[in-house]
């Protein structure tokens, strides 16, 4: 329902209950009975922003996947290359190892300086066994009493 009412110069206004604001303004701004317009404008602003959000961020993240896999291919044929060095070098280190310890490359060298086989009257038998000792107060003062005497 309108209202008619006058304005302060007597010139008859039109609007809703006689706000000054005329019919066609209220509706331009998406406002009619229902209010159901705006929410549709916020729904296909939101499915828009997501759908931007998707065609951009997808490609993105497929270059930024493909970059992380190519330089993660190149840090692994590096440590392979490093690892297939270290695999020689351990072979020529053994091959090393066995030809200086061979038993008969040994006793060549220990005959060329003089160094024979002791006999059995020039092995001595140590005994390496420390000796054992008591726990608590009384190996407390038997260690220093041994300390003191000389005795270590």
């Amino acid at each position: 329902m309108m209202d008619i009412s006058l304005n302060s110069a007597g010139v008859p206004r039109k609007g809703l209950h006689g706000s000054g604001v005329s019919d066609k303004r209220v509706r331009a701004h998406g406002a009619d009975d229902t209010g159901a317009q705006p929410v549709v404008r916020a729904r296909h602003m939101l499915i828009g922003v997501c759908a931007l959000v998707v065609f951009i961020a997808g490609p993105l993240g497929l270059v930024w996947k493909q970059s992380y896999i190519n330089h993660t291919s190149i840090r692994l044929e590096a440590k392979a290359e490093a690892l297939a060095g270290l695999d020689r070098e351990i072979k020529s280190l053994n091959l090393k190892r066995n030809r200086l310890s061979d038993p008969a490359r040994v006793e060549r060298i220990a005959r060329s300086r003089g160094l024979e086989y002791p006999t059995s009257r020039q092995l001595e038998v140590i005994d390496v066994r420390a000796p054992r000792q008591e726990k608590g107060i009384g190996g407390f003062i038997t260690r220093v009493m041994q300390t003191i005497s000389g005795n270590s």
